[in-house]
């Protein structure tokens, strides 16, 4: 019986040290923190619009307040449909209007530079000012 509580407790703890924001901080906290999906493609970028969770298959972004980045992006080369997704973590940083995404894809790690055009609380226009794709050998 021992046992069975010491491993129901450390069971507890260890997932109490889990790192997991809430909805409400996502939801409420400054340009670019959320959730970010619906993406529209534009000339030289695109727009996103905050929404209140990413759907599955569907490209989007979650930015936490961290830094950290969870992209959820295409989960192979074929962009056929239908298209699946994975989720690849990663960081960002936002230096006044630039904000810089490193994050993982299905064959490496893609390092991009945006500007924010346009943003209000539920849409952002970003322009691409950089792109790079490192690959896995």
């Amino acid at each position: 019986m021992k046992k069975i509580v010491f491993v129901f407790v450390s069971g507890l703890l260890l997932l109490s040290c889990m790192e997991e924001e809430n909805l409400s901080t996502l939801q409420s906290g400054p340009v670019p923190i959320g959730n970010w999906s619906n993406l529209e493609y534009k000339e030289n970028g695109f727009v996103m619009e905050k929404v209140n969770k990413l759907q599955e298959n569907t490209e989007g972004y979650r930015f936490f307040s961290n830094g950290k980045l969870l992209h959820r992006a295409n989960s192979s080369w074929c962009g056929t449909p239908p298209i699946l997704t994975d989720d690849y973590e990663g960081n960002w940083e936002r230096n006044g209007q630039t904000i810089r995404l490193e994050a993982g894809f299905w064959g490496g790690t893609q390092i991009q530079e945006l500007r924010i055009v346009d943003e209000t609380t539920s849409t952002l226009l970003l322009e691409q000012i950089s792109s790079e794709w490192i690959t896995e050998e």
